[in-house]
């Protein structure tokens, strides 16, 4: 029996602090009898480059990645997390609304076309508003506004409520209903923030990433909560996150892959 075959699509290939996952996750992978190859969607590429593979992980929301997983997805191959999820919650203003429905809390947000709607919405406000771009990622451009300030760079943005609370916040991590939660002292624009493991989160915050996951139709998945004055809100989602301080992230990704490589190969 052949062994499988796992590729990941990735951006910044050539970046290792970008991808700290790869190493530890061919090695579980391996340890599975799988075989694992990375594919570096942000370098020039076709179609034809594309590596043969029973599944492809979906390594976030980069457009460069997102175009390769379209084409992996339009030629038969299995993507994990599915291309529609992906592609779901890259908008954030449609990840936001559908949480809303779902009962879900987030904060009150409004889309803005360009800075200039931006700059208007916060001198109606006339108070601070957290303001980020609708496809950002990393947290490039995030930040709390005042009125009189603009945003920098391209729209569309999301204007949202600031959450008020004890100046530290959450990142849930999972994979299907494995689950880990840190604490974290969030700095816009940087990805490598001290993150403090949670050994024993309450059981309602993982709950709520879990529920969040589960409308975004996410295996693997990160929620982004703040410690609100009247409860956690839930600020952002993200598909296939970079897992930083979990332990464990490799193995419970290798196993969904191999999961969804098996449901891919049995006949329907």
């Amino acid at each position: 029996m052949s062994r499988p075959r796992v590729c990941v699509l990735v951006e910044a290939g050539t970046d290792a602090g970008r991808n700290p996952l790869l190493r530890p996750l061919d090695a579980a992978l391996a340890a599975r009898g799988a075989r694992c190859t990375a594919f570096d969607a942000t370098a020039p590429w076709t179609p034809a480059d594309l590596p043969a593979a029973d599944v492809f992980l979906v390594k976030g929301g980069d457009p460069a990645v997102l175009c390769a997983a379209g084409a992996a997805a339009d030629a038969g191959g299995a993507c994990l997390n599915s291309l529609a999820a992906t592609l779901r919650v890259s908008d954030k203003a449609r990840v936001l609304a559908l949480l809303d429905r779902a009962g879900l809390p987030v904060p009150a947000t409004t889309v803005a076309a360009d800075a200039d709607t931006v700059a208007g919405l916060l001198r109606a406000a006339g108070t601070p508003r957290f303001v980020k771009p609708l496809h950002g990622q990393h947290g490039r451009a995030v930040g709390l506004l005042r009125p009189g300030e603009r945003p920098v760079g391209a729209g569309p943005w999301l204007v949202q409520e600031a959450v008020h609370g004890p100046g530290y916040d959450y990142k849930l991590y999972g994979v299907g209903s494995r689950a880990a939660v840190l604490r974290v002292h969030v700095e816009p624009g940087r990805v490598d923030m001290p993150r403090v493991p949670v050994p024993a989160p309450e059981p309602g915050l993982v709950r709520l990433g879990l529920r969040a996951a589960g409308v975004c139709g996410l295996v693997c998945w990160g929620v982004d909560v703040v410690a609100g004055a009247h409860g956690p809100v839930i600020v952002d989602v993200n598909a296939f996150p970079g897992y930083r301080g979990v332990p464990h992230a490799a193995d419970w990704i290798a196993d969904a892959a191999l999961a969804t490589a098996g449901a891919a190969g049995r006949p329907a």
